[in-house]
């Protein structure tokens, strides 16, 4: 099966084991079962996920061997993954961080900007990052923004400027992420 990434976590919540996990639109409360890595390690085994709910800008998660604060906080910084199976479809207009990965990229007059190469959850709009023949593009997932899975494509109708000031970035480097 093939686990796609839901989240991070980005802190503790609480004194009981809670992950705070954001990015996750939900994702994490459909899940039976959570997979946490860590940056450049294998992914661990999969856990009972025992209750996730919306706190804040973050979902609290808690799981099935990780039961009070400093427990969770070694987690702080891991990717949370599921099984695609497990999921269902994210919701209209809603989509699964994994679900995007290695998307096509273009706007809606047809030019190529290349293929989602990541998302980031910035507590507002998240944003992907879309690497192509311009570099690394930075795109907010808003309103002009469509994804049609199916054809295996994101379709960009960007407000004027937008990606003059992302081509900017090309070489450079991303602070704060």
């Amino acid at each position: 099966m093939a686990l796609v990434l839901l989240g991070k976590v980005v802190r503790a919540v609480g004194l009981r084991g809670y992950l705070g996990v954001a990015g996750s639109e939900g994702g994490v409360a459909r899940a039976p079962r959570l997979t946490l890595r860590k940056p450049g390690e294998d992914a661990a085994a999969p856990l009972t996920v025992l209750e996730a709910r919306p706190q804040g800008r973050v979902w609290a998660v808690r799981l099935e061997g990780i039961g009070d604060r400093t427990a969770a906080e070694a987690w702080v910084g891991a990717e949370v993954l599921a099984e695609r199976a497990d999921l269902g479809e994210a919701g209209d207009g809603l989509h699964f961080w994994g679900d995007l990965q290695g998307l096509r990229v273009e706007t809606v007059g047809g030019e190529e900007l290349g293929r989602v190469a990541g998302l980031y959850a910035t507590g507002g709009v998240d944003v992907l990052a879309v690497k192509g023949a311009k570099g690394e593009l930075l795109i907010p997932l808003a309103p002009y923004v469509t994804v049609d899975r199916e054809a295996g494509v994101v379709r960009v109708d960007p407000p004027e400027g937008l990606l003059d000031e992302a081509e900017t970035r090309k070489g450079g480097s991303r602070r704060g992420h």
